[in-house]
């Protein structure tokens, strides 16, 4: 079973192409999809629909197409699955083509609720757009001294836990000694960033106290020394 849907979205190619890039994201748009863990060779991703299964998620990535491998081909039920998104620039929309292909038990069940899903996550994708570029809108005002935000490279876009930070924390300190480094993190209500140069935290803005404790956590790096 496939099946290919094509919207428009008021943003980048970079900006979706970014949000695509955080399978985080997904979760969502599938209700089915319950926990999403992190592997040494992808993603475990714990879905709970007319069956229970844990799948294995791979993520591959070219300059405008993000597909997310999803597969079961252990155990008596296997699945073959993907998400295809092509991100394609036009004047004053960017276009955005969703492939979903699945191969593996009731399937005219998964194509009548991927219709429903559609549906309803496109209005979720444009609003998540659109608050993405009220934010970064936010970030390039903050940081002058390393250019826009965008024109910096992504090394960690992710969901975590708030006590999780200390570790990034600290490698984003120790990254910054080759170049600068900017560190974002949001509760989606508060945001607050943090600007590391040469081993050393530059500027910070917000409180990290005043977060909640599920956060999503931007690292951008620009790749000249400073």
């Amino acid at each position: 079973m496939e099946v290919t849907y094509d919207f428009q979205v008021n943003a980048s190619q970079e900006s979706v192409r970014e949000y695509l890039m955080n399978p985080h994201n997904l979760m969502k748009y599938v209700p089915a999809f319950k926990d999403l863990r992190e592997t040494d060779d992808g993603w475990e991703l714990e879905v709970k629909w007319l069956l229970s299964l844990k799948m294995r998620v791979v993520r591959q990535v070219t300059r405008d197409e993000v597909t997310y491998l999803i597969k079961k081909t252990e155990g008596i039920i296997k699945v073959n699955s993907y998400l295809r998104f092509i991100v394609l620039p036009g004047r004053d929309a960017t276009t955005v083509r969703l492939t979903f292909f699945y191969d593996g038990p009731f399937q005219g069940i998964a194509k009548r609720q991927a219709e429903g899903f559609y549906a309803r996550g496109v209005e979720i994708f444009k609003a998540d757009m659109e608050k993405g570029a009220s934010l970064r809108k936010e970030w390039n005002e903050v940081v002058p001294s390393e250019g826009k935000i965008y024109q910096m490279r992504t090394v960690l876009a992710k969901k975590i836990k708030r006590y999780e930070l200390e570790s990034i924390l600290e490698e984003a300190m120790i990254k910054s000694v080759d170049y600068p480094v900017v560190v974002v993190v949001s509760d989606g209500n508060k945001m607050v960033q943090m600007n590391f140069r040469g081993g050393d935290l530059e500027s910070q803005n917000g409180d990290l106290e005043s977060l909640g404790e599920n956060v999503t956590v931007l690292v951008k790096v620009r790749n000249d020394k400073p």
